[in-house]
């Protein structure tokens, strides 16, 4: 390889930088949304916990916030950036699901008056074992400097179901459709927009986490979601989605990742093999199907997690289909 290119190889490697604030990930994604995106990444010092995108719609009367990043620090900074845009109140702040580089951030986004909505699901996962060692888990990822002030914040309302608010113009219909990425994901819905905020159902660019939901009602939800048409889906991970065609392209990936996951994972159980040794296998299986997932950010780290969990999956649904 000669120097010059060495150099282009290593051209992006130099100019990267991570944002020392999250207003530099600032983007208008249509007139009056706006969007800030995390890294493509685990959670490091590095890119201060920034690894997920939050959201916020700036209305006549006030401001609806989808998501709180992962940090009391990052919510903190959202709000500057909302206050960068707009001096009117931040009224709603919608937590599409209850993990941590989701909700952290929360109660930066109360302390300035916003109502905190999210599904019931999380009430019963903060006062859940997993949400303490989860919490000193992100503590010892980002250290006591990164983490300071944050703090599991409870919702001020939740939604089981459906619930329509509407402010300055503007219709949020907000919706559980069901068990999917966790046992307690919302999506927005602007009708006549045809936006909808997705949270971790479909995902852009990387490899979905299956770890804490349900991956064959997961699927159910891809199809209710299809069937909704959005014109603009913005995820949870990764880049905006724009025009039907694209939105149904990464519908159909997330919903084929999720399938091949599983035919792999039932495959290796009904073979015999052990949760371990499916977990080792999981890379090399999948890239059988599909040599184009090794291209994806993460999927090396979090696919043989994958794997771990729906192995279980997979073994309770064998169960029930014997009774």
């Amino acid at each position: 390889m000669n120097r010059f290119a060495v150099l282009l190889f290593l051209l992006p490697l130099l100019v990267f930088s991570y944002p020392k604030h999250v207003k530099e990930a600032l983007r208008e994604l249509a007139p009056g949304v706006f969007g800030v995106f995390g890294t493509y990444e685990q959670v490091s010092r590095k890119n201060r916990g920034f690894i997920s995108n939050a959201y916020f719609v700036i209305t006549k009367e006030g401001v609806f916030v989808v998501d709180a990043l992962s940090t009391y620090r990052l919510g903190k900074e959202l709000v500057e950036t909302i206050r960068f845009k707009t001096k009117l109140p931040i009224r709603y702040a919608l937590i599409t699901h209850y993990h941590t580089d989701h909700f952290y951030g929360a109660g930066a986004l109360k302390e300035v008056g916003a109502l905190l909505i999210a599904h019931p699901w999380s009430e019963d996962y903060l006062t859940s074992d997993a949400s303490k060692r989860m919490y000193e888990a992100r503590l010892g990822l980002l250290g006591h400097k990164l983490m300071r002030g944050t703090r599991l914040v409870a919702p001020d309302m939740t939604v089981a179901s459906l619930v329509t608010i509407r402010m300055g113009g503007e219709v949020f219909e907000v919706h559980h459709l069901c068990k999917a990425h966790t046992d307690g994901d919302l999506v927005v819905w602007m009708p006549r927009r045809k936006i909808l905020f997705a949270g971790d159902l479909v995902f852009g660019g990387r490899v979905p986490f299956l770890g804490s939901g349900n991956s064959r009602t997961w699927l159910l939800c891809l199809e209710r979601i299809r069937e909704m048409s959005p014109e603009i889906l913005l995820p949870g991970h990764g880049e905006p989605l724009y025009g039907k065609e694209h939105i149904m392209r990464q519908i159909s990936w997330t919903g084929n990742y999720i399938r091949d996951l599983r035919s792999v994972v039932r495959r290796l159980y009904e073979e015999g093999y052990s949760v371990e040794e499916v977990r080792k296998r999981a890379n090399d299986e999948m890239l059988k199907i599909n040599p184009e997932y090794a291209q994806l950010s993460v999927f090396f780290e979090v696919n043989p997690v994958n794997a771990y969990y729906v192995y279980f999956e997979i073994e309770r649904e064998l169960l029930e289909e014997q009774r």
